[in-house]
């Protein structure tokens, strides 16, 4: 097929501008070379004119941005919203993960995970996908908010650090995407899903109820974390990786506005961010979707053998199968009760952050499972209530 001559002027200056970066767990990397079938999935950002007046601002004071397609047919008035998801970003280097995950807030800024100047294009795939191959919610509108806080959107520090000149901002961030959809049209919306993975799932139990209270009764808006219930498990030795970064990041982005009073009057800011306490109060329909074994987690929590391991479908000890199965006890006992407004699937699939890349795969290794999509949508459209716990004792490769 004829490449037209505009498309062609796309791919040279995408191939020029683009550069191949860290894989962070929800970031849909551009692939090279870039060819014109791509073109149709690629989404630009938008910058939100006028955020840094309101003090919303990336780390390194430049302002936020998010990537926008619009609906069609009748979905034009369906929105999915996605927080994007990156770690986090501390005071320091001394828990940095090698993909750069978790890293020092000073090196981040540079990067598009701290400055909006740095942000590329981005391909809609997975649930905010482009075509029915990814996603049923392809006709939507769909949104992607660009992750540049390092703090789960969650922080708000009145002034920017002394000495790094940095800016911990990500819950104004968060407010002014919202003002700016909501003027947009999202505020006439009929059915509107707001979703995270990672860190940003982390940052939808932030901001859940913060976000359905904006609409009007008879608005079905629901609330999707995937791969978002951290833990600092029980063992205080393999505890140590999560407490200290957690630590870390309530100390530094200073969430404590963010976090439910309810919690907040009972525990420190610490606790509260945590997601097996934070979960706890979140009022509005939520779904949480997570491995019993996810793999970022396994490896940050356990040691480094096990996760190879796994990975590599090698054997496993019984002492590291005993650790594997309390840490899925752990999760299971983190989960919000079931409810009318609660769902969850736990699978023993081992991976992060599915909802970033394809939610049409099984829920379960089974091979008669339904697709991971299928079951958040039934729940969506009160077809019937999803508590399910994959069965299987053992890590699943994806």
């Amino acid at each position: 097929m004829a490449v037209s001559p505009r498309s062609n002027d796309w791919i040279c200056l995408l191939i020029f501008s683009l550069v191949i970066s860290v894989q962070y767990a929800n970031v849909n990397p551009i692939p090279t070379p870039i060819t014109e079938d791509y073109l149709d999935f690629i989404i630009p950002k938008t910058i939100i004119q006028g955020a840094d007046e309101k003090g919303a601002v990336c780390l390194d004071g430049s302002p936020p941005a998010y990537h926008f397609s619009s609906g069609k047919g009748e979905d034009a008035s369906n929105w999915l919203i996605y927080l994007q998801g990156g770690g986090w970003c501390m005071s320091n280097d001394a828990y940095s993960t090698l993909d750069l995950s978790v890293e020092n807030c000073s090196s981040r800024m540079g990067r598009e995970l701290g400055s909006s100047f740095n942000m590329k294009p981005l391909i809609f795939k997975g649930i905010f996908g482009m075509n029915e191959n990814y996603t049923t919610f392809y006709k939507w509108n769909r949104v992607v908010v660009r992750y540049c806080d390092g703090g789960s959107f969650a922080g708000d520090v009145e002034k920017p650090d002394p000495v790094t000149k940095l800016y911990y901002r990500g819950a104004r961030i968060f407010q002014v995407v919202v003002d700016e959809l909501m003027a947009k049209g999202m505020k006439d919306a009929k059915n509107v899903i707001f979703v995270g993975g990672s860190a940003g799932g982390l940052g939808v139990f932030v901001h859940c109820d913060r976000f359905t209270s904006r609409f009007p009764k008879g608005v079905r808006v629901k609330c999707l974390s995937d791969s978002s219930l951290f833990l600092i498990v029980k063992d205080p030795e393999h505890a140590k990786y999560f407490k200290a970064v957690f630590s870390d990041v309530v100390a530094l982005h200073q969430p404590n506005k963010s976090l439910p009073v309810e919690c907040t009057s009972k525990m420190s800011p610490f606790e509260c961010f945590q997601p097996k306490n934070l979960v706890q109060y979140v009022k509005s329909p939520l779904f949480i979707f997570h491995s019993a074994y996810d793999s970022f987690q396994v490896q940050n929590t356990f040691p480094i053998d096990l996760y190879r391991a796994i990975k590599n479908g090698s054997s496993i000890s019984p002492s590291d199968m005993a650790l594997l199965q309390d840490f899925k006890k752990q999760i299971i006992s983190a989960l919000p009760k079931p409810s009318a407004t609660k769902g969850f699937i736990v699978t023993s699939n081992f991976g992060h952050s599915f909802a970033s890349n394809n939610y049409k795969k099984p829920m379960f290794a089974d091979s008669k499972s339904k697709s991971i999509e299928s079951g958040f949508y039934n729940w969506f459209f009160d077809k019937h209530p999803i508590n399910l716990i994959d069965p299987n004792t053992v890590p699943i490769m994806f």
